[in-house]
């Protein structure tokens, strides 16, 4: 969908313009402050006039094309003025009315029915129920709250499907956005259409955007692969990670919420930076938007201007990820040199008075600092107040033009970091901005946006499989669930290891099975109808000879019979007893929306307990099934701990590849597999149990 004519119109027309309260007063009041000069036009039946400009009866009384409609009607007149306006040359529309997808059966018939009007006409529609958007790049502010002045254009593109949140983030004074788009129902335009149009645009450097769920989820995909290509950051706040939270998304916007799971995996991927909370947002966009140069690693040193607040960080670094750089002996040396004989250097680092109010020691420190090849980037313990004391000015523009000079001059990035949240000197603000240099909030939102930034600095698109495989939506295949030899059979033809074994359907066929295969054995009920065997005493370990065999075989059958006398029996599953390993568990699942996930982690009896795995989408490549092993808690077990010999994670990562290259050639038919146990040994890896749900 071309968004030219809604986001970027050459001529609006305010449908609904009034001088009361609300929508129509409100929206007219912010075109007035825009760019469009006479191109924007008043339309109300029964006014003559509207603040002050000449009022239409209608948008047809204009006498010529409008390029924009604002309609700022209750919805009954919605459809109505739809149709009006496109057969008077109008291309695009934004609705403000609520009471269509997030009110019950009613209001969802009404919205496609909206919907529908909006395809005939070929209108491109914001909403309905939202704000609308600001466009800063060319002065059009088509929003339906009274946005309190004028903010310059900057170089963020924020996407919310909700008006409130787009609204709250649109008031921060130092946030400063190229579009803000709030796009409420997405019955037409969708959240897809404003995140493909933003990464397009040349003004918008960092893309913001709330998320409650996603309509089209192979676009969806394609668009994140995009700005992944382009290097240009998503910044997500996506909701819907608690149970509470999916049922108050899907009564809003009646959006999918899809697992969260599946996001996570699917933001990792394709490189989105996703937060947790609207000030972790604010900050994160603060650091993506300012800085303009990458972290050269991902180690900070943090200069602060007490212990006390040094000691805070320190701590908060631990806390949210942040990784603290360990100085150089040289700058340790340097740094002890201008300290007082009472300081130890440090990371972070207690600067003391003898440099915080000795600006050329000040920065001779910061420039130590900047030249030990160990830190990516430094953050500035300082606290800038809400109100420079005319006093003070000369001391904390000194500061400031001394940041700006050295930041200058190096590669590595400044930012200040101080040690709470409050409101900071708007014009001291600004200079550091003009330097690219961002006042973060606080220890913990300010290191937790820098290291998402220094995770995406280290990102490369090239070390991906950018290839989305999304399954068909809308299936109503009935599932069908194969026997555990079924299932290894399909693993074996995709290079899988699995151990050698024969299905015998009497006990005559054990000797001649036993003599291939050898003792000691595993043998097992093969039953699409039992995936849970040992439940039901369909499971016999370390069988040592035939005695044993034949014995286990007749227990085993007739367990099964006893427990699911309609199970559809192949027979008893013959298999090596394979070495005591340690144990995973590697599986596939199938996203309703986007398709095939593999899954790794720690197995057999602990899967429940520690829950210990990681999911990324299918295809993967071998970097990316390395980056999943070495995600795991477990991760310091499997490469040697204390003593014990690390274990094979090459031939882990070959079968979790081979297990995405599984997952995307069955893509349409596989629903899950599960493999576990799998077990890892110093050399080599076996699935030694699998099964397989196809639908």
């Amino acid at each position: 969908m071309n968004l030219k004519s809604l986001l970027r119109p050459g001529s609006v027309a305010v449908i609904g313009a009034s001088e009361k309260l609300g929508f129509g007063r409100d929206a007219a009041e912010n075109l007035m402050k825009g760019d469009l000069g006479d191109q924007l036009y008043l339309v109300n039946p029964k006014r003559e006039e509207v603040l002050g400009r000449k009022c239409y009866k209608s948008i047809a009384e204009i006498g010529k094309p409008v390029e924009l409609a604002v309609i700022c009607t209750p919805m009954a007149a919605v459809n109505g003025l739809l149709r009006e306006a496109a057969a008077c040359g109008t291309k695009a529309a934004v609705v403000y009315a609520s009471g269509y997808s997030e009110a019950g059966e009613e209001g969802k018939a009404a919205q496609k029915e909206l919907a529908e009007v909006a395809k005939a006409c070929e209108l491109a529609v914001c909403g309905p129920n939202c704000g609308g958007f600001i466009n800063n790049r060319d002065g059009v502010f088509a929003f339906g709250l009274l946005m309190p002045e004028r903010r310059k254009a900057g170089n963020i593109g924020l996407v919310s499907q909700s008006g409130q949140v787009c609204s709250l983030l649109a008031s921060v004074p130092y946030l400063n956005f190229s579009y803000a788009i709030s796009s409420g129902n997405n019955a037409v335009a969708g959240a897809e259409d404003y995140l493909e149009f933003l990464v397009e645009d040349d003004a918008t450097k960092v893309i913001a955007v709330y998320l409650e769920g996603v309509r089209q989820p192979e676009r969806f995909v394609r668009i994140l692969g995009n700005a992944a290509r382009k290097r240009k950051p998503i910044i997500a706040l996506k909701v819907g990670a608690s149970e509470k939270a999916r049922q108050t998304t899907t009564a809003h916007t009646g959006s999918l919420a899809g697992s969260d799971g599946t996001f996570n995996a699917l933001f990792k991927k394709y490189g989105v930076i996703r937060v947790d909370d609207m000030e972790d947002l604010v900050n994160t966009c603060l650091v993506f938007s300012t800085l303009e140069k990458p972290l050269r690693n991902k180690n900070l040193a943090i200069m602060n201007v007490s212990g006390g607040e040094a000691a805070i960080s320190a701590d908060v670094s631990q806390m949210q990820g942040a990784s603290l750089a360990n100085l150089s002996a040289d700058t340790l040396r340097q740094i002890k040199e201008m300290l007082p004989g009472y300081a130890t250097p440090n990371n972070p680092l207690d600067m003391t008075a003898t440099l915080v109010f000795e600006l050329n020691k000040y920065k001779s420190a910061v420039k130590i600092m900047m030249e030990d090849e160990n830190v990516g980037g430094i953050a500035m313990g300082h606290n800038p107040p809400e109100k420079i004391p005319e006093r003070d000015r000369e001391v904390d523009f000194g500061f400031a033009e001394a940041l700006a000079e050295i930041n200058r001059e190096t590669e590595k990035p400044i930012v200040i970091l101080p040690g709470m949240s409050r409101k900071r000197d708007p014009e001291l603000r600004e200079f550091y901005g003009e330097h690219h240099i961002p006042i973060l909030d606080s220890p913990k939102y300010g290191l937790s946006a820098l290291r998402r930034y220094g995770e995406f600095c280290m990102y490369s698109p090239d070390d991906r499989t950018l290839i989305p495989a999304v399954p068909p939506q809308d299936r109503e295949t009935k599932s069908c669930i194969l026997s555990e030899h079924e299932s290894k059979l399909i693993l074996k033809d995709s290079g899988i290891p699995v151990p050698e074994e024969i299905v015998v359907t009497a006990a005559d066929e054990i000797p001649r099975a036993a003599e291939k295969l050898g003792y000691p054995l595993v043998m097992k009920i093969d039953s699409p109808d039992i995936p849970h065997k040992t439940d039901m005493g369909g499971v016999k370990l370390g069988i040592a000879d035939e005695k044993e065999a034949i014995a286990a075989f007749e227990e085993i059958m007739n367990n099964a019979q006893t427990h699911k006398p309609q199970a559809r029996i192949r027979g008893v599953l013959m298999q090596q007893m394979l070495p005591k390993g340690t144990e995973m568990i590697l599986g596939i699942n199938r996203d309703p929306q986007f398709g095939p996930m593999v899954l790794a982690g720690l197995g057999g009896i602990y899967t429940e307990v520690f829950q210990d795995a990681a999911l990324y989408p299918a295809p993967l490549n071998r970097k990316e099934a390395m980056e999943m092993i070495q995600s795991l808690k477990s991760y310091a077990i499997l490469k040697g701990y204390r003593g014990s010999n690390p274990l094979d994670t090459e031939a882990l990562a070959d079968m979790i590849v081979k297990l995405g290259d599984l997952a995307v050639e069955h893509c349409g038919d596989l629903k899950e597999l599960d493999m576990n146990p799998v077990f890892l040994y110093e050399k080599g890896v076996y699935a030694a149990d699998a099964l397989i749900v196809k639908g």
